[in-house]
């Protein structure tokens, strides 16, 4: 008796780990549909997904895309996707990853992840000075005249904020041994999707032809400039504005350095960007400070842009998909099917794809079934 139910007990354990295996290769099989890449660099379900989704749950899609993408060391793939479509719906430079699109989302994310090192490194030193040291206890950085109290210099609070904005933009610019391989790769697909043409459907000769991008043509300003204005935008002024929430310190600067860093994050913006003061009368006479460093900060743009490390010497730290990743992306297919069928079948750079990735997912997702009984 013993025996026979030895073998009963063991028989439907098997068949319990062939059913978890069966909806585990089901599941991976889903992540190789996403991440499937077409003869042209083209992602259809990826980019398909990215176009239906709802913007209200597009910070979750930035997270799952992004950690899928990585795990199968193809980030620098969607990267090239996502940035190469926001320049070309670009109405200006200006306006380039400025709103809260889904590639500025995954921009966002990218820094996030790869970026809290370096950023903590980076930072947390300067801003410990800044807020311990005893030749910084009573300085004021206030440079508005109408916020100014009445014991206090405006020259010599310019004067402040200036040594205290030199400290560390020198810091940033001398950091470039020190940034992440991740956070190259991101910058220069950035770099290239601004100054090499769009990935198309376009003939050898077109190509040929077609020597220069979308963004220079359009918009004939410096490309290297989208780097370092999403670079200071996206990455690093949100973490001098707020240390406390990119949890660089544990706890908030008084409000006296809280001001301060807010103006000398703007003064950095506007080295990144190579744009002068016009609007703010307090700020203009920072506009020397920022014309004498613009060519710094463009070489250091350079330097953390120019080259992509290659896919061996990037340490992959999303390569473990976790479960929550793979039941959110399950969640956003089976939601949006209807519509990522749709959007194949209507655009035209997906076309020539044909229905078979489709095809294959809606299979999948019919086994699967709906992601709330899972």
């Amino acid at each position: 008796f013993m025996e026979v139910l030895t073998k009963i007990l063991q028989q439907g354990t098997e068949f319990d780990t062939l059913a978890e295996t069966v909806l585990a290769d089901r599941f991976e099989r889903l992540v190789e549909l996403v991440t499937m890449m077409g003869d042209q660099g083209e992602l259809p379900i990826a980019m398909a997904l990215a176009n239906v989704v709802p913007c209200s749950q597009w910070d979750e899609l930035a997270r799952v895309l992004v950690t899928l993408f990585d795990s199968r060391h193809l980030l620098y793939q969607l990267l090239w996707n996502m940035f190469s479509k926001e320049v070309e719906l670009a109405d200006s430079m200006q306006t380039l990853f400025r709103g809260n699109s889904l590639a500025s989302k995954i921009m966002t994310f990218c820094f996030k992840v790869y970026g809290a090192t370096y950023l903590q490194k980076l930072l947390d030193p300067l801003l410990r000075i800044i807020i311990t040291s005893s030749d910084w206890q009573h300085v004021s950085f206030e440079v508005d005249p109408t916020r100014l109290e009445p014991s206090e210099s405006l020259e010599e609070n310019q004067r402040n904020l200036l040594q205290m904005t030199e400290k560390f933009f020198h810091a940033i610019i001398s950091s470039s041994s020190e940034f992440p391989s991740q956070l190259r790769s991101v910058c220069h697909c950035l770099y290239q999707a601004t100054c090499h043409s769009l990935l198309n459907k376009a003939t050898v000769k077109e190509k040929k032809e077609n020597k220069k991008s979308v963004v220079s043509q359009r918009f004939p300003q410096n490309s290297i400039g989208a780097v370092g204005s999403a670079m200071f935008l996206r990455f690093i002024n949100p973490a001098i504005v707020s240390p406390y929430e990119a949890g660089i310190l544990d706890k908030k600067p008084p409000p006296r350095i809280e001001r301060g860093l807010k103006l000398m994050s703007k003064v950095l913006q506007s080295i990144a960007n190579h744009v002068l003061f016009t609007k703010e009368e307090h700020m203009r006479p920072f506009n020397d400070f920022v014309k004498s460093n613009s060519d710094l900060a463009r070489r250091f743009f350079l330097d953390i842009a120019s080259d992509c490390p290659t896919s061996d010497a990037v340490n992959h730290s999303l390569s473990f998909i976790s479960d929550g990743n793979v039941l959110a992306l399950h969640r956003l297919l089976w939601n949006n099917q209807e519509k990522i069928g749709q959007y194949l079948s209507s655009n035209r750079d997906h076309k020539a794809v044909g229905r078979r990735p489709f095809d294959k997912m809606a299979t999948l997702l019919a086994y699967l079934g709906p992601p709330e009984h899972k």
